[in-house]
């Protein structure tokens, strides 16, 4: 079913988020271990037309898993989120060939002619001592 809008503010622009999701959105997704926190958030970050953010901060104990490093690297490669979703998309395959998903993306970098149009920064903390204190991010950012 295509969602439309059909809010009668005034003031309502066009989203840049799936029309599900509201326009401006700062979060955290919190659970126990397990409980499908890493799952949702590749459901999120990399499927195109769903979130629209220049900046990502990525907080937890577990930054060392696979599908981490693997969202990092490519957001470093300046890949578009299209080409990352492609990789998670082929786990199977890149396993069963053992590929290692690091030179994977380094080489999708190097041979990808369209970078994304706007580089995602990425930050990723996994001690509390080294968060940003949210005082200082400007809200004006979209994250």
């Amino acid at each position: 079913m295509k969602i439309k809008n059909l809010s009668w503010n005034e003031n309502v622009t066009n989203k840049n988020n799936h029309p599900l999701l509201p326009k401006s959105l700062r979060g955290l997704i919190v659970g126990k271990s397990g409980c499908g926190k890493t799952t949702l958030l590749l459901n999120l970050l990399p499927r195109p037309g769903w979130l629209n953010y220049s900046k990502l901060s990525v907080f937890g104990k577990c930054l060392f898993q696979p599908e981490y490093k693997i969202l990092k690297k490519g957001f470093e490669e300046q890949l578009p989120k299209e080409m990352i979703m492609r990789v998670f998309e082929n786990r199977d395959e890149i396993l069963r060939e053992q590929i290692s998903s690091n030179q994977l993306i380094e080489e999708l970098g190097k041979n990808q002619k369209t970078h994304s149009k706007e580089p995602i920064e990425c930050n990723f903390y996994e001690s509390a001592d080294d968060v940003p204190d949210p005082k200082e991010i400007s809200p004006s950012i979209k994250i």
